[in-house]
């Protein structure tokens, strides 16, 4: 006989009852994976959109309200109009693109949001109406 037999049998524990053991082992580690796998690859997460891209993630996993949509596009288009590089390249600069993107603000949110949908349910969509927003509050060329 073995120790490991032999400390099993001194601690009552049979052969079977040994089996049932491994088994109920077995079943926890199965779940506590899956548990895992479910959390990290399957479950969506709350998400906090407080720029354009926690916006595409959270698109990428899950439907995007229409509010979290105007978030994530007015900081597109302020985050474009306050890169100097890209400003100059389009003949503006960050202060004229600023003064055109807070003159048109509303009146785009209007325009373009006014008539969307309440949830947006692919990134694709998502992007399409950022790009006509930004292009309307002239962070963008068309």
């Amino acid at each position: 006989m073995d120790s490991l037999s032999a400390s099993n049998q001194s601690a009552g524990l049979s052969p079977s009852r040994m089996n049932h053991v491994k088994t109920l082992l077995l079943l926890i580690a199965i779940a506590a994976g899956g548990y895992y796998v479910y959390n990290e690859h399957f479950s969506v997460t709350a998400i906090t959109v407080d720029s354009y891209q926690a916006l595409l993630k959270k698109a990428e996993a899950t439907s995007v309200s229409l509010d979290e949509v105007k978030v994530g596009a007015n900081n597109l288009a302020a985050f474009i109009c306050s890169d100097p590089s890209y400003q100059v390249t389009g003949g503006s600069t960050p202060a004229n693109c600023m003064a055109r993107y807070e003159n048109y603000r509303e009146m785009c949110e209007n325009r373009i949001f006014g008539q969307s949908p309440q949830s947006f349910a692919s990134k694709a969509e998502v992007i399409a109406i950022a790009k006509r927003y930004t292009s309307c509050v002239g962070a963008i060329g068309s």
